[in-house]
């Protein structure tokens, strides 16, 4: 392994090369398919070639910050292309976000230009964000300039908007900007830039933000590297995760390499979903098991004309010797790291710093090309160790030459497939008035990994209605955040360990 080499790849990995490529190559073929709507390749390039003279001609550059909220689907998509493909930094933010969380993300960000639609999972998404950026319900105008997201400048709002603080954005707007700039435009992106910028949940209260560069992730998902999801083969995948978490980049740029469709919905719904797979004739499916299993339990999976679907069979995971399932990748990676040819492994002793030997238990350590850049507004001594490693916190073991998940050492709980920061959740119930302490945890749990659980130690002389509790918190948080499960606890009762510190071992077993 030479964590420092690069696989061979026919030409200079950049969006705009494999874009072009693609259309090329796939033409009128579909490229991405919802329920009323599908652009093919072809469409995709022209669509997002309009969109970046847009840009341009509004003053977008190398380098620009541009925050991209809107639902998994084709104007998701041609964002991101017209963004990435004029070298701009495309800043992916949870459509599941709530005000606040968009609020703090926008200020993280840096985004200067933010593309929104008027709405977005059934929200009217025009009040959602008067909500998330206070200033512009005020009505000044453009350009924006709130104290609190200092750099963002302007919002454009695909399908257009009468607010007085939007740009509407129409797709066949002339702008003055020749193709031959545009060409010259892209011809200096390079593989060296950021491509798209992703937004999870860290060990702090704010957001972590994963820079991959166009050159890492299009030479990650060719197929032939064994790192790939389905959108990386011909055929037609179904794609539950949505657009702006890790696997639907993934199956994005895989399908341009290939010509695979990508058929998705703006939110996941199985009686939808299997609409999608019979109709479209689906070979592949990509979701987490919790969406496999709602599938296969559907009332009418038997009676669907789904032959040419290949489903994973129920219980086929693979496991360990000890009985662990395998850590198959992370945002980190860009999704999957199984080839040992381009990514390092290392599992150490977590106080002396030292590799351990094969099977036992240990921190994960990674390294390679398809590794990030790093974290957005983190030093790089941050991110990566002198010898170039990423320090995972995941707790796992090496068993032939594959990694091996037993849990994490840091408190980031892992639900669904989704991080979540217990310290973030932990700020949010504090500042309530009848919470005087909050401890958030994982817990584990069969379907999805971990759910999130709270104890809570009321303040003094208020009582503690759980179920409005929760209400609260999902008001300000996304719903995967939430904790599920609850403990209410008089101070007297809490369990601390000898450091001052609170044993949340012990409250896991209360």
């Amino acid at each position: 392994m030479n964590p420092g080499g690069l696989p061979d790849i026919p030409f200079r990995p950049t969006l705009p090369e494999l874009l072009h490529r693609a259309a090329e190559r796939f033409g009128d073929d579909d490229f991405v398919v919802l329920w009323e709507r599908r652009i093919s390749f072809a469409g995709a390039e022209r669509a997002s070639a309009a969109l970046a003279k847009q840009l341009l001609a509004a003053g977008v550059g190398k380098g620009t910050r541009i925050g991209i909220v809107l639902p998994t689907g084709i104007d998701w998509v041609v964002a991101w292309l017209a963004s990435a493909r004029i070298g701009a930094m495309p800043m992916l933010f949870p459509a599941t976000y709530r005000p606040a969380e968009l609020r703090r993300a926008l200020r993280i960000s840096d985004a200067a230009l933010l593309f929104a639609g008027r709405t977005l999972l059934g929200k009217d998404f025009e009040a959602f964000l008067e909500e998330a950026v206070p200033g512009l319900a005020d009505g000044h105008g453009r350009p924006l300039r709130d104290p609190e997201v200092p750099y963002l400048r302007e919002i454009w709002m695909v399908g257009g908007s009468d607010r007085s603080w939007a740009t509407s954005v129409e797709p066949d707007e002339p702008a003055a900007i020749t193709d031959e700039l545009l060409a010259n435009v892209e011809a200096e992106v390079s593989p060296a830039d950021p491509l798209l910028v992703i937004y999870t949940s860290g060990s702090s209260a704010d957001p972590k933000a994963v820079v991959h560069t166009h050159g890492a992730a299009i030479r990650k998902v060719q197929a032939h590297l064994g790192m790939c999801l389905p959108g990386s083969f011909p055929g037609r995948t179904f794609c539950a995760m949505p657009f702006f978490w890790v696997g639907g980049p993934q199956e994005l740029l895989g399908a341009l390499h290939c010509g695979a469709a990508i058929v998705t919905q703006e939110r996941f719904e199985v009686g939808g979903c299997l609409d999608l797979l019979e109709r479209e004739r689906c070979t592949s499916i990509l979701g987490w098991a919790t969406v496999l299993d709602q599938v296969r339990a559907h009332p009418t999976f038997p009676s669907r004309d789904l032959s040419a679907l290949t489903l994973p069979q129920p219980g086929a995971a693979m496991v360990s010797s000890k009985g662990d399932p395998p850590n198959l990748g992370m945002t980190e990676t860009f999704g999957p790291h199984a080839n040992r040819a381009w990514f390092d492994y290392n599992v150490i002793d977590l106080e002396t710093g030292d590799p351990v030997p094969d099977g036992q238990e240990g921190e994960f350590c990674v390294r390679g090309f398809g590794l990030m850049a790093g974290m957005y507004k983190k030093e790089r001594e941050e991110v990566f160790d002198a010898d170039g490693w990423y320090h995972t916190g995941d707790r796992g073991y090496l068993e032939d030459g594959r990694i091996w998940f037993r849990g994490r050492y840091s408190e980031v709980v892992k639900t669904g497939g989704a991080n979540v920061s217990p310290l973030e959740v932990e700020r949010v119930l504090g500042s309530f008035a009848d919470v005087s302490m909050a401890f958030v945890f994982g817990m584990p749990d069969a379907a999805r990994g971990e759910v999130v659980a709270a104890a809570v130690i009321p303040a003094k002389g208020a009582a503690i209605d759980v179920e409005d509790l929760r209400e609260r918190v999902n008001n300000v948080l996304s719903a995967y955040k939430v904790p599920t499960r609850w403990l209410v606890l008089d101070e007297d009762d809490m369990p601390w360990l000898g450091s001052g510190k609170p044993d949340k071992r012990a409250l896991r077993d209360l």
